[in-house]
């Protein structure tokens, strides 16, 4: 098991202890060079990565780091907590504007067309040709990580998918089989209305409002929302306009909350027993472990059309504009995070999901997907999930799509009439790369 030490070489940083530091030079460390004091035979980098779900895991970064610091003696790594990814990613832009480049940051999987396109990364598999690496990776998880020539862009880090949490002890309460999750959306709405009739529970069921969790709505009506070229996207398909009628109907059902559902609330109603049945990450899991009071299950989405749901979170990126010696280094930190002990490891303290199946078989995972029921949905999720969608722009495009939901959750437009003004918003910001 991947050893936590409180570091005692260079002191990992926050995005909110470098706010102050408002010139180039002091702005971040430098990249490279000698330590003050030290030798010059010491490389010096810095890895920039976001946490995106709950709970004390810099603390677990910094540990790693230090333990690859112990390791390397030629290698001296910072690790720079930079908030979410898109705080990652800016971070990451006026980092290499002052000219303090990280070697390496953990940024969306489903960037890397954007990433690649603005030279902001170098492809890994340009630096090292290493098959039997790259293929480790789970399929799924390697779908968002190879450019569409072929060559490997990132290797996947802190991954992750769309899971159900439903508590149990509501079920039990409801006259429910508090073992048995919903396995269709119409099981889904019938056991999230039961709940609501025969306990205080204020709500059934609540999906958050966002583009990856509809990814899977329209994943499980047969659609992909994308094509494998980034350049076209589907969000006016008859199959996406069905699973956002469907969403809408849960509200007008009483079900499901009005309006939009925060991201970021809605595992803290779910774990104070306001709602029944939750959509939201597995990397939520360990957070909601830690909060709840109640027996929980955690289960693959409920089918529409078919089961389904996207990965999501993110890579290990080489930054561009190193020196051949600091992309070295960077692959050899990215070999280190993306190890079966550290990915095993990263899966129990955190609830990502480890995106090799080598991980799943060695401690201390292994005994935690015995000791711990509900974990052990996470390798389901993991084998079933679906590349998530990337088209080039991709921010953009998924803001048209947000904008859609969000109207559409909020009662201020009819989905079918929605989506096609999304698709037609996408297919401007697309017609460059066709």
């Amino acid at each position: 098991m991947p050893q936590r030490r409180t570091s005692s070489h260079r002191p990992s940083r926050s995005l909110s202890a470098l706010a102050g530091l408002t010139t180039a030079g002091l702005l971040l460390s430098a990249c490279s060079g000698e330590a003050e004091g030290g030798s010059s035979d010491v490389l010096e980098i810095d890895f920039y990565y976001p946490i995106a779900v709950g709970g004390p895991l810099e603390a677990v970064m910094d540990g790693y780091i230090d333990q690859f610091n112990e390791e390397h003696d030629d290698i001296e790594v910072t690790p720079v907590y930079t908030g979410d990814y898109e705080q990652t990613l800016a971070s990451v832009q006026a980092a290499s504007q002052a000219g303090n480049t990280p070697a390496l940051a953990v940024l969306l999987s489903t960037d890397v067309r954007s990433l690649h396109s603005q030279d902001i990364i170098t492809p890994i598999g340009e630096i090292v040709d290493d098959e039997e690496w790259f293929g480790s990776f789970d399929e799924g998880f390697m779908a968002n990580s190879v450019l569409d020539d072929g060559i490997v862009a990132s290797v996947p880090f802190q991954r992750s998918s769309i899971v159900m949490y439903w508590n149990q002890d509501l079920f039990e309460e409801a006259g429910l089989d508090p073992e048995s999750a919903p396995e269709t959306w119409e099981e889904m709405a019938e056991a999230g209305a039961q709940v609501q009739e025969e306990t205080d529970a204020r709500w059934g069921v609540q999906v958050p409002a966002s583009s990856w969790l509809f990814e899977a709505m329209a994943i499980q009506n047969g659609v992909m929302l994308d094509d494998e070229s980034g350049t076209q996207v589907h969000f006016d398909d008859p199959g996406t306009v069905a699973a956002l009628e469907n969403w809408v109907q849960l509200q007008e059902d009483g079900v499901h909350p009005e309006g939009n559902v925060d991201w970021g609330t809605a595992p803290t109603d779910f774990a104070n027993g306001d709602t029944a049945i939750l959509w939201h990450t597995t990397g939520s899991l360990t957070s909601i472990r830690d909060q709840v009071d109640f027996s929980f299950g955690v289960a693959p989405l409920p089918a529409q059309e078919q089961a389904g749901a996207p990965t999501g979170g993110g890579n290990l990126y080489v930054l561009n504009g190193l020196t051949e010696q600091e992309q070295e280094a960077a692959v050899e930190l990215a070999r280190f995070l993306s190890s079966p002990e550290i990915q095993a490891d990263w899966t129990v303290e955190s609830g990502y999901i480890a995106p090799m199946q080598e991980a799943w078989e060695i401690e201390p995972l292994a005994s935690y997907l015995e000791e711990f029921a509900p974990a052990q949905a996470l390798p389901v999720a993991a084998e079933q999930a679906s590349k998530e969608y990337a088209p080039y722009r991709r921010q953009e495009v998924v803001a048209a799509l947000n904008n859609a939901l969000q109207a559409a959750l909020g009662g201020q437009g009819e989905p079918q009439e929605l989506l096609q003004e999304a698709q037609a918003q996408a297919d401007e910001l697309l017609a460059e790369y066709r």
